[in-house]
């Protein structure tokens, strides 16, 4: 029986064990961690707390776990990490360099010129020729993506370098 058990046990019964703690621990932290709202918004009799949506993801998250971790018994899986080529691996880990310089480039140079910076160069790895359509999707999808997270969801991401100075902060705030 421990050995029907021991090869039933794989990676995604690992995977959906993290899942569940995690969503227990999520669960448990989002009160402490969000602050109450400066206005309070009520539909009508219901006054719904700041905490709610969160910790409905969490529950969410929680009963799929359980369900993951119910069918990864009858999944059967082999591990193909190991039959990776030399080119695969090369690939995962020069993006997890570039995307470690990234958080630099984005803290040091702003949002808009460090997601251009990994657009471009990320691009340029994996294939892309048309230097032209790189630069122009380079610059104007992290200019939408500020402008929408600055203006509509008003989330603070790192500003352009000439915006720190007070009266240069012309271009996209």
């Amino acid at each position: 029986m421990d050995q029907v058990v021991k090869k039933k046990f794989n990676f995604n019964t690992v995977s959906a064990i993290f899942f569940i703690a995690l969503a227990i621990i999520l669960y448990l932290i989002i009160p402490s961690q969000i602050d109450k709202p400066l206005i309070q918004l009520s539909f009508g009799q219901f006054n719904l707390p700041p905490e709610l949506f969160p910790q409905i993801v969490a529950g969410c998250m929680l009963v799929l776990g359980v369900w993951f971790f119910y069918k990864s018994f009858s999944l059967e899986q082999t591990n193909d990490l190991f039959g990776l080529d030399k080119e695969a691996l090369i690939n995962v880990t020069l993006t997890l360099i570039m995307m470690a310089i990234y958080v630099p480039l984005m803290v040091n140079l702003g949002f808009v010129v460090g997601s251009a910076i990994l657009i471009i160069a990320m691009s340029t790895y994996f294939g892309n020729r048309n230097y032209y359509a790189a630069v122009l999707i380079g610059i104007f999808l992290p200019m939408l993506m500020f402008v929408t997270f600055r203006r509509l969801l008003l989330v603070e991401l790192p500003p352009f370098p000439i915006d720190i100075y007070p009266l240069t902060n012309w271009s996209l705030i």
